[in-house]
């Protein structure tokens, strides 16, 4: 399966979930990511779509003792804004919730850590992203710790991939952590 395929595969597979099983699942992924001992530093958290394991309590959490920054997409890049508590937001590109404040490149911020969306992925920590490529560009810029949260359908057996593509670190799924 090519990865045009599998994306549209994937699309079907999440949008059969319902919101309680996006809601419970969210709620394991948040459990787990709060039991593992994760690099001190910045961290880059993304406002999750709908359709993503919702990311609410994870900025919440990683808020409570360090920097926070949310990717903005500016042009075919990313782009980071430092958030807290009382941060506003607007609707972005693709009607994504993004904070109002100063950009900065990634690489002028270079988080310890990268919370990532994925459409998929595979045991072996390669990620499927949704095919625009913001993050193959933004991971070329960055030395981060890449975790990819997922809900338990969007585990394949395998991820195609291209040599840019990098692989994860660590997957988070409600049942289970895969790391390298």
């Amino acid at each position: 399966m090519d990865k045009g395929q599998l994306r549209k595969s994937l699309r079907e597979k999440i949008a059969s979930l319902t919101p309680d099983e996006k809601r419970e699942q969210s709620a394991s992924v948040l459990a787990l990511i709060k039991e593992c001992k994760l690099p001190e530093g910045a961290v880059c958290v993304y406002k999750a779509l709908p359709s993503e394991v919702n990311t609410d309590g994870i900025i919440e959490y990683f808020l409570e003792d360090r920097q926070v920054y949310l990717p903005v997409v500016e042009g075919d890049d990313i782009m980071l804004v430092r958030i807290d508590a009382d941060t506003e937001y607007e609707k972005g590109a693709w009607n994504i919730s993004e904070p109002i404040g100063e950009r900065l490149k990634p690489e002028e911020v270079n988080p310890a850590l990268t919370v990532t969306p994925l459409l998929g992925a595979d045991e072996s920590l390669m990620r499927l992203g949704k095919g625009k490529g913001f993050y193959d560009r933004y991971f070329q810029k960055v030395n981060t710790y890449k975790i990819g949260i997922a809900f338990r359908e969007q585990l394949v057996k395998e991820v195609p991939c291209d040599i840019w593509d990098k692989q994860l670190d660590m997957l988070v799924l409600p049942d289970r952590i895969i790391k390298k």
